[in-house]
């Protein structure tokens, strides 16, 4: 069960993902990401009583830092962005949001076993493989990318660790806190940098789905980390690029590259070695 919610959390948020991506071309980026979370939090008090459970203080906590650390990940991504080619970034990032869980858990004591073990390494090597991609310019700071591809997946992976800690009677209800102080940090940000508080009329719709589809993504995530290893549904979790660039090839109709296949392929063995374990 851990396993399929992991999966399904992957392709919800990787779903948002790409709608957020279709949002963020029509312009004002940051105004993007505020309306994806403040969609967030109406989703999540629109869908907490349908799975249940309740807030208590631990969990309130952890879910605000868990929102924090998810809106420090996002202003770093976007500042590789802006600095770097996204081929240095993402896969950089992507790959955090996986690995940080796996050695939290390890750290503590919870080391998986072999086939699990291997399925893991399998994974991560999957998300680099699948984020990776386009070309790097010689012009084009590689340091400042690294930089901030390792900030921003330092972010995404507390983001996952800081909403496993919650109560495991509260439900997905972390996600309200996390997504009420992710929105206030975003709220800040955009504030003090000037920009623009509302996206352009065409992205305000791919930018609602997209806050909605990530909600219910991460909220399948805490679901899955009650029931399984955060070590497992963290890095099934982190595969959501694969998501965002299967739709692309659909939708869009944008090339799917050896490299992505490869990846793709990968992700299936990673899956099913974690799944044998």
């Amino acid at each position: 069960m851990a396993i399929l919610l992991a999966l399904a959390a992957a392709t919800l948020a990787g779903s948002g993902d790409f709608l957020g991506g279709l949002g963020s071309r029509r312009g004002r980026v940051m105004a993007v990401v505020l309306f994806n979370h403040v969609a967030g939090v109406l989703a999540m008090l629109a869908m907490g009583p349908l799975f249940g459970g309740s807030l208590d203080s631990p969990t309130v906590w952890w879910g605000a830092v868990a929102g924090l650390s998810g809106a420090f990940a996002v202003v770093s991504l976007y500042r590789g962005f802006a600095r770097s080619s996204m081929a240095v970034v993402s896969p950089i990032a992507a790959v955090g949001a996986g690995a940080w869980p796996v050695m939290w858990q390890i750290v503590r004591g919870d080391v998986p076993g072999a086939m699990v073990l291997t399925g893991i390494v399998v994974g991560l090597v999957a998300i680099w493989t699948i984020s990776s991609g386009g070309h790097i310019h010689e012009a084009e700071d590689v340091r400042s990318g690294v930089f901030y591809g390792l900030l921003a997946g330092l972010g995404f992976g507390g983001l996952l660790i800081f909403l496993s800690l919650g109560s495991d009677t509260s439900g997905i209800w972390a996600l309200l806190p996390a997504r009420v102080a992710g929105s206030i940090a975003v709220l800040a940000v955009v504030l003090v940098s000037g920009r623009e508080l509302v996206p352009h009329r065409k992205a305000i719709a791919p930018s609602v789905s997209a806050g909605i589809l990530v909600t219910l993504g991460n909220g399948l995530f805490v679901l899955a980390s009650t029931k399984g290893s955060l070590a497992v549904v963290s890095v099934l979790a982190a595969m959501f690029p694969a998501a965002t660039v299967i739709l692309a090839r659909m939708v869009l109709h944008e090339r799917l590259t050896y490299q992505r296949r490869l990846g793709l392929a990968l992700a299936l063995v990673a899956v099913g070695l974690v799944a044998g374990g």
